[in-house]
């Protein structure tokens, strides 16, 4: 879900079945950053420089950060290749890192059925999955799951032993992340850490449970983004009912049992990175629901954003981005 400046190029063309990268640029060497979590979101920030045909532009600084080494593969898949993932090696090990949701525009197709993905989100029960989960999302992942564990598994055998591998996306990337972690999990490839960026909502009590029991994951939110509410929890809604003249259309919006899953490192309103808790809750959806009765919207939408210059990438990679 990308409300930010979020970007992809648009390069033509269509291919149902998932792709190897092209590259058009050569690799950078630049320094990886200096925290495991920051070189995770310049991978999720690197995904979005897939392009529908495959191919991938590394983008700095970025790509640098990450410190992939090789460039990594790039595999897309879905209607117009709307879905894509990035899987690579640095350092740390093998890197799964999943791309957000393209920019809506009212003139591209496949942008607009991105977003259609992100709002079928009926629960869905899935055999071998616990609980319920998005429906889009999981058929999102569906579409390039083949691709990624092709790509995945020969990477995180070396002669020297079993690499470890991280998972890591922003907004529906970072959902896409969550499922497949689980999925990585119960085939037997437990992921060393699953971090996320701005991430939705994907899965209902009982698949957050058995996701928080199996799973390392933490899952980064920043002041006032309101991805990571959706889908609209009950307590959310409420909070929105009472807002002036738009108020009442919210009545129309079903509630599901969706929760958020993984630890939660929250950037709050002083950029200091706290744990969760029921007043931070509480305080949120007021901060929240106070910018939208002040029509703050493109307050709210910058606070999704991931790139130079924003919140995410300030507070988890200071020092990475040019002054």
């Amino acid at each position: 879900m990308s409300l930010g400046k979020e970007r992809t190029d648009r390069a033509n063309g269509s291919q149902d079945q998932p792709l190897k990268a092209r590259h058009k640029n050569p690799r950078n060497l630049e320094m990886p950053a200096a925290t495991l979590d920051c070189r995770l979101l310049s991978a999720s920030s690197c995904a979005y420089n897939i392009d529908r045909t495959g191919g991938f532009t590394p983008p700095q600084p970025y790509f640098g950060a990450a410190g992939f080494q090789p460039d990594p593969i790039a595999i897309v898949g879905g209607p117009d290749n709307i879905n894509a993932c990035l899987v690579g090696k640095n350092g740390d090990g093998v890197i799964v890192a999943f791309r957000g949701t393209l920019v809506p525009d009212i003139h591209d197709l496949p942008s607009l059925l991105d977003w259609m993905q992100d709002f079928d989100a009926i629960p869905l029960s899935i055999d071998g999955m616990p609980g319920k989960i998005h429906t889009g999302f999981w058929r999102g992942l569906e579409t390039i799951w083949d691709g990624v564990l092709a790509a995945v598994q020969p990477l995180l055998t070396t002669p020297s032993g079993k690499l470890p591998l991280y998972v890591t996306g922003h907004s529906k990337g970072g959902g896409l992340a969550q499922l497949a972690a689980m999925r990585f999990q119960l085939a037997g490839m437990s992921p060393q850490r699953v971090c996320t960026f701005a991430s939705p909502r994907v899965g209902d009590q009982a698949f957050a449970a058995a996701y928080d029991a199996a799973i390392v994951g933490i899952r980064y939110e920043y002041t006032d983004d309101i991805v990571p509410h959706l889908p609209l929890s009950q307590a959310v809604l409420n909070s929105l009912l009472h807002l002036p003249v738009i108020g009442r259309r919210f009545s129309e919006f079903p509630v599901w049992d969706y929760v958020s899953a993984g630890t939660l490192s929250f950037i709050n309103w002083n950029n200091q990175i706290v744990g969760d808790s029921e007043m931070l809750k509480a305080q949120r959806i007021a901060h929240l629901t106070l910018l939208l009765v002040e029509g703050k919207v493109k307050e709210i939408a910058a606070d999704h954003d991931h790139s130079c210059g924003a919140g995410y990438m300030s507070q988890v990679c200071p020092g990475v981005c040019p002054q």
